[in-house]
C-alpha cells in the first residue's frame, strides 16, 4: 500500500505548508480499487449507473446549441447568475431561504473548503471538528497550520456538551470555527439531532463562533423526518457549503458556498487566484439540469436505490461480522461506521481484506491525529447488492480470524 520511496532533490525547495498537506487515504486506494477484481467499499462514490445517458446527453445538446460561445469562454468568478438561482431552488428543497447574491460557485464544495481554509485559518488558530470528520476537509484545513480540536460523535451527532465544556476549558483565543457535516455525517452516518443544533447556535452565540455547515448528502434521505438546517436557523453564524457531486454528478464538478455578503465577496477574491472561474460549460449543464423535473425524478430513483444496497449492507452485516463488532444505522447518505474491538487494527488489517479482494477506508484516515485505528468507513452506494453481500462475508471471514488470532495468543490476558 506505501507508495515507492524515490530520493527527491527538490525537497529544500517546497515550502513548509506542503509538508502539512495529508494525502488522502481514500485516494490512495484508488489504484487498487479501481480494479475490476475487488469489491471495494472503500471511496464515496456515488452510482452513475442509475442516471439516464440519453437525458443527460439531450440536456448537453441543448446547452450547446443555444449557448456554445459562452459555454467555452471564460465565466464570472462569482459563478452563473441563473445557477445560482437554481441553487436557491434547490436549497429551499431543504427549507433553507436564500439569495443568489450571498452564493458563490465553486469547483465542488471542495474548492469550498480549500478557500475556507484559506480565508479564516493563521497557522496556530484553533478550528473544531468532529471525531472521526471529513477526510476531504483535513485536507483543505491541515496545510493551514491549525491547532485542531476534535469533539466525539455518537448516534445523535456531535456530542455538543463536550464541546460547550471545550469552550469553557479555552484560553483567550476562541476557535475560529467549528467545522460540521449535520446531515447522514461522513465518515460515520449520523445525523444531528435538533436538540444538539439548537445547542450548537446557542454557543455560536454566546462564544461568537462562526459555523461551517457542510452538507452534500442532506438530499438523499431515505427516511425519517428531516432536520432544519443550521444555516436556516442562524444565517449570520454560518457558512453553508453544497454540491452537486452527490445529487447530480461528481463529474460536473459544481458545488457552492452560501454565507454572509462580506464573506463570499472575500472568498471570490481567493477563488479568482485559485482558477479563475469555475467551467462555464458545466455551470451551464447543471442550470439546464436542474431547470427541469427530471432532476427531482431521478434524485428519487437514486434515492431508492442506495436505500436498497444500504438495507443489503446491514443485513449483511448482522449476518457476516462477528458479535465484537457494531455499526450505525444512516437514515440516508452513503456510509455505514464500523467499530471493531479496540485491539484490531484496521490498517493492518487492509492488506488481508485486499488478499480477499476487497477494500474498505481505515478509520485512521478521519482522525487529524490518525487515531480511531479499530474504526472503518463503508460506503453502500456505489457496488452492486450481490457485490454488497459476497464482500461483507469476504470482511467478516477476515475480522473473525483476526479475532481468533488475537485471542489464540492469550494477548487478552495479562
Amino acid at each position: 500500500m506505501s507508495p515507492e520511496i524515490i530520493f527527491d532533490p527538490y525537497t529544500k525547495l517546497y515550502s513548509e505548508a506542503s509538508t502539512l498537506v495529508r494525502s488522502s487515504d481514500i485516494r490512495d486506494l484508488l489504484s487498487i480499487t479501481g480494479r475490476s477484481d475487488i469489491i471495494s467499499f472503500g471511496g464515496g462514490l456515488p452510482y452513475i449507473g442509475g442516471l439516464p445517458p440519453e437525458e443527460f446527453s439531450r440536456v448537453m445538446n441543448d446547452v450547446l446549441r443555444e449557448g456554445f460561445t459562452e459555454a467555452f469562454q471564460y465565466g464570472e468568478t462569482g459563478g452563473l447568475e441563473m445557477l445560482k438561482s437554481r441553487l436557491v431552488e434547490v436549497m429551499a428543497e431543504e427549507g433553507l431561504s436564500a439569495e443568489p447574491e450571498h452564493i458563490l460557485i465553486t469547483t465542488g464544495s471542495q474548492q469550498a473548503l480549500d478557500l475556507i481554509g484559506r480565508l479564516f485559518i493563521d497557522p496556530g488558530d484553533t478550528i473544531v471538528m468532529e471525531a472521526p470528520t471529513y477526510v476531504g476537509a483535513l485536507a483543505a484545513f491541515c496545510p493551514n497550520g491549525p491547532r485542531i480540536t476534535t469533539i466525539p460523535l455518537d448516534d445523535m451527532g456531535m456530542r455538543v456538551e463536550l464541546l460547550e465544556e471545550e469552550l469553557q476549558r479555552a484560553d483567550a483565543s476562541a476557535p475560529k470555527f467549528v467545522y460540521v457535516v449535520p446531515n447522514f455525517q461522513t465518515p460515520a452516518g449520523v445525523t444531528m439531532q435538533k436538540s444538539r443544533r439548537d445547542k450548537l447556535i446557542e454557543l455560536a452565540e454566546k462564544h461568537d463562533l462562526l459555523i461551517i455547515e457542510d452538507n452534500p448528502y442532506g438530499l438523499l434521505r431515505f427516511e425519517g423526518k428531516p432536520e432544519k438546517t443550521l444555516a436556516s436557523r442562524a444565517p449570520h453564524r454560518v457558512v453553508y457549503l453544497g454540491t452537486l457531486s452527490k445529487t447530480v454528478s461528481p463529474g460536473i464538478r459544481v458545488g457552492w458556498v452560501m454565507a454572509p455578503a462580506p464573506v463570499v465577496e472575500k472568498l471570490a477574491v481567493l477563488k479568482q487566484s485559485a482558477d479563475l472561474c469555475s467551467s462555464s460549460l458545466n455551470q451551464m449543464f447543471a442550470e439546464a439540469y436542474l431547470s427541469q423535473d427530471i432532476w427531482k425524478k431521478n434524485l428519487e430513483n437514486q434515492k431508492n436505490i442506495y436505500r436498497s444496497r444500504r438495507d443489503t449492507m446491514l443485513k449483511s452485516l448482522e449476518k457476516h461480522f462477528p458479535k465484537e463488532a457494531r455499526w450505525t444505522h444512516p437514515q440516508g447518505g452513503l456510509f455505514i461506521w464500523v467499530t471493531l474491538p479496540e485491539y484490531l487494527d484496521t490498517s493492518k488489517m487492509l492488506p488481508l481484506a485486499i488478499e480477499q479482494k476487497l477494500a474498505y477506508v481505515p478509520g485512521t484516515a478521519f482522525y487529524p491525529d490518525y487515531s480511531g485505528a479499530n474504526h472503518m468507513r463503508l460506503n453502500f452506494s456505489f457496488p452492486p447488492e450481490e457485490q454488497i453481500v459476497q464482500g461483507i462475508k469476504r470482511l467478516g471471514k477476515v475480522i473473525r480470524k483476526e479475532i481468533e488470532l488475537y485471542h489464540s495468543l492469550g494477548l487478552d490476558h495479562p
